[in-house]
Formats: structure tokens, sequence, C-alpha cells
């Protein structure tokens, strides 16, 4: 049995036309043709004119600014021979060939996305160590014991719960 992708009926971005997205796709496939058509001109452009700005292939072409860009950061011009376009680094503005970051913005993002992790699982209790010193399995048991812990605690209030019901339910009985 085939796996199915879920599809989704929607609108194309481009031009505004139903279509069916079963990987997610944004435009149409009509649009999505003719956007590798104008990939494959502007590469071919660039090809032949070595070293020119961004600038005159947008001039030149006409197509946005954007769309260049878009191109740069797909990787698109990463084959192209003394492949001069650059744009800025997201973070830094730093000139970049593709992806959104530099080299060292993107350092700095992990570096700081993992000293966020290991605080959390300090707050959590899950381990007074940083979670990147921790083993597979001091991870695994660690969070086991804080589910332990949570499953316990739950358990501890129900059990109040359930003597306050009954104490209530013992008072009413005897009034009667």
């Amino acid at each position: 049995m085939a796996l199915k992708l879920p599809q989704k009926l929607k609108n194309c971005a481009n031009c505004g036309k139903m279509f069916v997205a079963t990987r997610g796709e944004k435009i149409c496939r009509d649009c999505m043709i003719k956007e590798e058509e104008k990939e494959r001109m502007v590469l071919d452009y660039v090809r032949e004119h070595q070293g020119c700005p961004i600038s005159e292939v947008i001039e030149t072409l006409g197509v946005t600014d954007k769309f260049v860009k878009n191109m740069i950061a797909k990787g698109l011009f990463a084959n192209v021979e003394r492949n001069d376009l650059y744009y800025p680094c997201q973070s830094c503005g730093k000139p970049i060939r593709n992806g959104t970051y530099c080299s060292d913005c993107l350092s700095k993002l992990r570096n700081e996305t993992k000293k966020m992790a290991d605080q959390m699982a300090i707050r959590m209790g899950i381990s007074n160590k940083p979670i990147s010193k921790m083993t597979t399995i001091e991870k695994l048991d660690a969070q086991a014991e804080k589910e332990f812990e949570i499953e316990k605690s739950r358990s501890n209030r129900r059990g109040t719960y359930e003597t306050i019901v009954s104490k209530r339910d013992n008072r009413t009985i005897g009034r009667r």
C-alpha cells in the first residue's frame, strides 16, 4: 500500500488560481514553470556576463531584487564560475552567497540555542548538568524521573480531592 501525502486546496500566491498542494507548495504548477524559466534566464545571463552586479541583472531582465536574492539564497548560483553575486547576512550585513546567515552568525546562533536549552533543562529540574554534557541515557533517565514526579504529584492531588469529597459526603449523610 502506497503512502498518501496530505493534499490541501490553496490559492496560488502569484496568480490567485486555486490548486491542490501535495507537498506544501505555495504557487500553482503553471506559476512554478514560469518561475523556473525566469531562473534559467537569470542563470544564463549571469553565466554570459561574468561579474555583473545584481542591479544590472534586475534592469536588463526585468526581474525583482527579491527574486534574485531568493535565487542566491537557494544556492542556484553556486555552480556559476566567477560568481560575484552577493547579498547581506540577515544578522550582521556581511556579504554572503547562499543561505540566510554568514558562518559567524550561524555559529553564534547555535551556541545561543545550546545555552538556552541547557538553561531550560536546569530550570525544569531535568538535571543540574547542562544537556549538552549529558549522555543519552542520562537524558532519558532525567526525563523519566521528571515524568514520575509529575505523575506522583497528580496522584497526590487526586487523593486529596477524593478525601475532601468523601468527607463532604459523610457530612451530608450524617445530617439526614
